[in-house]
């Protein structure tokens, strides 16, 4: 990146992460263009009056319209920040519309992190079109992103070799936005959470994401990731939960290589769990064991990750990226070497 380029940045979804987004990106050297966000309660309104710090500019009602009204002066420095989905299917029209028009993305969609995943056919129509118009493309967030894959490839960087990887997080959701609490299924019977994991309504998207990219890190087959969901019930009235009902869900994904367990991915989100942490235990030469008390916050990490991505991608190589195939080092990228 150029020393006296300045990154510029637009948000696309102005939900509840995406202001969060918004007000950090605000907050950072970049120039604030504008946001969209088609719900009457945004579009037309000032920026401002909605994110602290936003530009005095009205919300755009589509992204193709705020597109439109920032090409002029359109640089390579130029980055959108989506906050719309979390599905593959449902954003890659999104992601290839921003591309064509000449911007970097950065998205909290969690399939993003590892899109091929789901589905070859769009992450390599993403991958080409980024290629073609010379700019990055990332999904990222605090789980995929960074606690469940990023951070045991970095300390498995530490091991000579590695037998096994073992990634432990316990989330409160009490402490948690609403948006969170529905999607792990908090109030729910036991009936309604089984309904809802089998219509792929409830669960946490980007497990078996996290277990691929750490597969593939670790030079292991990650063509088959097991999944499982099961609900936590509560044995007494717990937050205005009665007995029985669910608290949230206990997911975990797991890959199998020889017939032996190499990856387990151990997700507990729930209202009123004890002892909320994040852990990483890998047995190899040597043997690591590293917690986080209390666990990485999920929203305020979700926006840090989000827009500290933003300057890497911007200097980065074109195409199609994931979180370990970017330096994610820092605030900002660190000069060549000589340039120091």
């Amino acid at each position: 990146m150029p020393a006296n380029s300045r990154i510029r940045v637009v948000v696309v979804g102005l939900g509840p992460i995406g202001q969060e987004v918004a007000k950090a990106a605000a907050g950072r050297p970049f120039e604030m263009l504008g946001g969209a966000d088609p719900a009457p309660d945004y579009a037309g309104r000032k920026f401002s009056e909605i994110v602290s710090g936003a530009p005095d500019v009205a919300v755009d009602p589509s992204a193709a319209a705020l597109y439109s009204r920032t090409a002029a002066g359109r640089t390579r420095q130029d980055v959108v920040l989506l906050c719309t989905g979390s599905r593959i299917r449902s954003v890659a029209a999104q992601i290839e519309e921003a591309v064509e028009a000449g911007f970097h993305v950065v998205s909290t969609c969690e399939e993003l992190s590892y899109p091929e995943w789901h589905d070859t056919a769009i992450a390599r129509s993403i991958d080409e079109k980024a290629k073609r118009r010379g700019v990055g493309v990332v999904g990222t967030g605090v789980n995929p992103g960074l606690v469940m894959d990023r951070l045991p490839l970095l300390a498995a960087g530490a091991c000579v070799s590695v037998e096994s990887v073992r990634v432990t997080r316990v989330v409160d959701a009490a402490k948690r936005r609403g948006p969170l609490r529905a999607k792990v299924g908090a109030g729910l019977t036991k009936e309604q959470f089984e309904s809802g994991v089998a219509a792929k309504k409830l669960g946490h998207v980007g497990l078996s994401e996290s277990a691929a990219m750490i597969a593939r890190g670790l030079g292991w087959p990650a063509d088959k990731v097991r999944e499982t969901i099961e609900p936590v019930l509560a044995e007494r009235e717990t937050d205005g939960i009665p007995a029985g009902g669910v608290l949230g869900l206990h997911q975990l994904a797991t890959v199998t290589v020889d017939g032996r367990e190499k990856i387990l991915l151990d997700l507990t989100m729930a209202v009123g769990v004890h002892d909320p942490a994040d852990s990483i235990e890998i047995d190899g030469d040597p043997p690591l064991r590293i917690r986080a008390a209390g666990g990485f916050h999920g929203d305020r990490a979700t926006v840090g990750t989000v827009v500290n991505a933003v300057p890497f991608v911007a200097a980065g190589p074109p195409g199609l990226h994931k979180v370990v195939t970017l330096p994610l080092f820092g605030f900002v990228p660190l000069p060549a070497a000589g340039a120091l």
